[in-house]
């Protein structure tokens, strides 16, 4: 039971976040643009990966919901989506800051609507919110599961590899605690 209910707490976010990521990463390229920063190799490569991590969340979420429309409920591949969209938006954050450059050391502009979202879909660019949300992206890789737990849940529930051993099994359950 305990782990339906991770499921869902892990891949509710399967059918919204690709929209919400959509948004941020053309707000962000925008800027990019705006700066003449995608003139750069390197920064059209970045925001390349960032469009292939949305698309491929944008079809990972069509995926989960048919899934539950079919009357399914979600299993580990909701470990594989908050894997995916965790790193992929603590990574986003920290290279938006590359963009804003100094002006990420003196933010101005309206709060971020929310700890892991920037603004409302079409608000205006604001250098404070997207600050407060680098900030908020990394505990993002925590809550709901570490990537490390979300990792070996893929791999054992997903991918069948072999678990990881255990502390309190096998030769090291003889060991007294202290």
């Amino acid at each position: 039971m305990a782990n339906v209910l991770l499921g869902f707490e892990r891949g509710h976010g399967a059918t919204t976040d690709a929209v919400r990521f959509r948004d941020e990463l053309d707000r962000v390229s925008a800027v990019a643009r705006q700066r003449g920063l995608t003139s750069d190799p390197l920064m059209r490569q970045d925001l390349a990966r960032a469009h292939s991590k949305v698309e491929i969340m944008k079809w990972m979420g069509q995926r989960q919901v048919t899934s539950v429309l079919a009357g399914n409920t979600p299993g580990p591949e909701s470990s594989l989506h908050k894997l995916i969209w965790s790193e992929y938006h603590t990574w986003f954050t920290e290279k938006t800051m590359h963009i804003l450059g100094a002006e990420a050391m003196t933010p101005s502009g309206h709060p971020a609507a929310h700890g892991i979202q920037t603004d409302a879909i079409g608000a205006e660019f604001s250098t404070l919110a997207w600050v407060q949300t680098m900030l908020g992206a990394r505990p993002g890789t925590i809550y709901a599961g570490t990537s490390e737990v979300q990792r070996n849940i893929v791999g054992d529930r997903v991918l069948g590899l072999p678990r990881e051993p255990r502390a309190d099994s096998g030769p090291w359950n003889e060991i007294g605690k202290n």
